[in-house]
């Protein structure tokens, strides 16, 4: 998973090719699960069966089409290998080529094509890139092409992390949202259950965790990516917001971010019922930790379940909602395939699109890799219905929120991530750090 990027200024459309090609540098490497790395997970990776492909609807149009695809694990370039021979089957005159990169290669790989006037047709990209590239004006919208009975296939959800300025510029290829993992062996010997609220999760963190065998009780993300979205579960289920509706102010230094940052720093410092040194424990190091037994409770996503399953079998688990202090919210991650506007085959290119959203694909996708369905079809298989797990986390995904889009977004979260590890490390109380992160984000904001 790709670390966070420095600090740039954000690219405009009509740059020269030369900056253009800095594109990559600048976008932002969050995306819907950031799954984990190449081999820890497991599946067929094959999609149905080429030879019994279901012709897409659409235009009689032909052509060739290229589409940049991100590696989610090593099942991907198994999967596209064979959604690229089922869509040629079952359309013979179009010509289909799908290339495989890793996502930190990818961000590269696409800003190398764009410069050089060979952009791909189509691209499966991470939502927050979506800005950067509305701002090169590189990216089709898809209003004209996305039919209301098309839409209407959707979970609602599922299609607001692409819809930017009052458009749809593109579709769900992964979704994700964010629980509450909790080891219900140690709970059940504690007598607890999963915590709902922050009182709660005080309480059972300090009953569940056993510091003399290196058991922690709640685990807090202090390093590298998605230390700013950790404290956003905070900040949302007291009521606060990142930024302002119009994406012009910092908001999340209000009394509820501060109270938020506060409570986090009082786990690790005041009720030490979480890891010590938080800022040297990324997602992974967290999910690694809990595997082994000795975190009690810590908050991820939909693909660490089958993780637990395949990697620690005997390890009873229950999946929960991030504990509350006012509302009850998680966050709702999406990755997107893009339709580029140089591509010269666009309706061959909605044909595929459609082609790709076929329930039966679109089943084996979530099996393979652990995202969520976006399509109701889907959602309302036994697959999904008959699972407790998928279950619990389509009820979650109805209460997620998105983290802001914005062209500058990469600067505007390492400030926060800043703030977030300054307090955490005791450099500076959380009001002062988050007073100082959003000091230095509303400059960023009036840059634009």
């Amino acid at each position: 998973m790709p670390a966070l990027s420095p600090r740039r200024q954000p690219l405009r459309r009509g740059v020269a090719p030369a900056l253009l090609s800095a594109l990559a540098m600048v976008l932002l490497s969050l995306v819907a699960g950031c799954p984990p790395p190449p081999g820890e997970q497991a599946g067929t990776g094959v999609p149905g069966d080429p030879g019994k492909a279901t012709p897409a609807s659409g235009g009689e149009g032909g052509g060739k089409l290229k589409f940049l695809a991100m590696e989610y694990d090593t099942n991907t370039k198994p999967y596209m290998d064979k959604l690229e021979q089922a869509f040629e089957k079952a359309n013979p005159g179009i010509e289909l080529s799908i290339e495989v990169v890793d996502w930190n290669t990818g961000k590269d790989k696409l800003s190398t094509l764009v410069s050089a006037g060979n952009a791909p047709d189509l691209v499966n990209i991470a939502t927050l890139w979506l800005p950067e590239l509305v701002d090169l004006d590189v990216v089709e919208a898809l209003d004209t092409y996305a039919t209301q009975e098309f839409r209407d296939k959707f979970i609602p959800i599922s299609l607001r992390g692409a819809e930017y300025q009052g458009k749809l510029y593109g579709l769900p290829i992964a979704v994700s949202a964010r629980a509450l993992y909790c080891n219900a062996g140690l709970l059940k010997a504690a007598g607890e259950q999963p915590p709902k609220t922050w009182a709660d999760l005080v309480r059972v963190a300090g009953k569940v965790q056993r510091p003399d065998e290196g058991v922690h009780g709640i685990g807090i993300q202090g390093a590298k990516v998605e230390t700013d979205v950790y404290f956003y579960y905070f900040l949302w289920a007291n009521g606060g917001e990142v930024l302002s509706e119009d994406g012009k102010s910092a908001l999340f230094n209000g009394p509820e971010g501060v109270e938020a940052l506060q409570f986090m720093c009082d786990l690790v410092n005041k009720e030490k019922v979480a890891e010590p040194n938080p800022t040297a424990y990324d997602r992974e190091g967290l999910q690694e930790m809990f595997k082994a037994g000795k975190l009690a409770m810590t908050i991820t996503g939909p693909w660490f379940w089958k993780m637990l399953k395949e990697d620690t079998p005997d390890l009873q688990y229950a999946i929960a909602p991030i504990p509350s202090k006012k509302k009850q919210v998680t966050m709702a991650v999406t990755d997107n395939i893009v339709m580029m506007k140089s591509c010269q085959a666009k309706d061959a290119a909605w044909k595929f699109i459609e082609f790709v959203y076929q329930p039966e694909l679109r089943q084996e996708w979530a099996e393979t890799f652990g995202m969520l369905p976006e399509l109701k079809a889907v959602a309302e298989s036994d697959f999904i219905t008959g699972s407790s797990e998928w279950s619990s986390f389509m009820a979650l995904l109805e209460t997620g929120k998105f983290v802001p889009l914005h062209p500058r977004w990469t600067a505007i979260a390492e400030e926060i991530v800043t703030g977030v590890q300054q307090a955490l490390m005791g450099k500076s109380n959380p009001k002062e750090a988050l007073d100082g992160a959003a000091e230095r984000v509303n400059k960023i904001l009036a840059e634009g």
